[in-house]
């Protein structure tokens, strides 16, 4: 319970399975050191100076305050836990990265990650009522928007230019567009991670139809949020 606290609005502990990994063993090392401190606690006036001079010395490694009235020994098998969950919040980051780029790489023009963004947005208010969440989410899609419109300056500066002079676009111009719109990209990926980090899996069949409404011909002309499926439709169906 206490991971699941601590990562509850950070990532998920079973993204990939690295991270699922790194939370069970997360989760050994403490049984290993709580079982470690009942058997060594009775004992713990016998320890040798030195070995115990050691531990403490060890301990002062890392930069966070330690409790001064844990045993030094403790201390010292907690270090393991501590370089553990330190890997762990990072792979649940890079889960939530990879996560969001692999679902951005149906989205191919500015117009429909402009689409996608904008009924994301609303997908996500809907879901997160909250003042805080709210502000949140606006802030980033006002950045989203603010990167998508400098894609879609820099894509028809560049094709007004190629229509004038009657030319394919160069080189640079290719990747100045390319920049333009990972740029875009990017910001949006921000915003998608919101919705990974404070989602559910379930949610995820959403966010693809989300996705394919904005990748289609008739993405302006199809509801921004998809119709939620109740759950007795499936009887229906049958």
């Amino acid at each position: 319970m206490g991971l699941v606290r601590e990562f509850s609005g950070k990532g998920r502990l079973l993204g990939s399975w690295a991270s699922s990994s790194l939370m069970l063993l997360v989760l050994a090392l403490m049984g290993l050191v709580a079982a470690g401190a009942v058997v060594l606690l009775p004992h713990a006036a016998s320890i040798p100076p030195v070995v115990a001079g050691a531990a403490t010395g060890a301990t002062a490694l890392p930069r966070r305050r330690q409790d001064e009235t844990v045993q030094p020994y403790v201390k010292f098998m907690t270090l393991g836990i501590a370089l553990v969950r330190e890997r762990l919040v990072q792979r649940v980051h890079l889960d939530a990265c990879s996560w969001s780029d692999r679902f951005l790489q149906g989205v191919e023009t500015s117009a429909q990650l402009r689409v996608f963004v904008h009924d994301l947005r609303l997908y996500l208010l809907e879901r997160h009522p909250l003042t805080a969440e709210t502000k949140t989410i606006c802030a980033i899609y006002a950045d989203v928007q603010t990167a998508i419109d400098a894609a879609l300056d820099v894509q028809t500066g560049i094709d007004e230019a190629c229509r004038q002079a009657g030319r394919e676009a160069t080189g640079d111009e290719l990747v100045a567009r390319r920049q333009a719109f990972g740029t875009a990209l990017a910001h949006c990926g921000h915003l998608l991670r919101f919705a990974y980090v404070h989602g559910r899996r379930s949610e995820n069949e959403e966010l693809r139809a989300l996705r394919a409404k904005a990748v289609s011909n008739d993405a302006f002309h199809s509801p921004a949020v998809p119709s939620q499926r109740r759950w007795f439709d499936r009887w229906l169906t049958r």
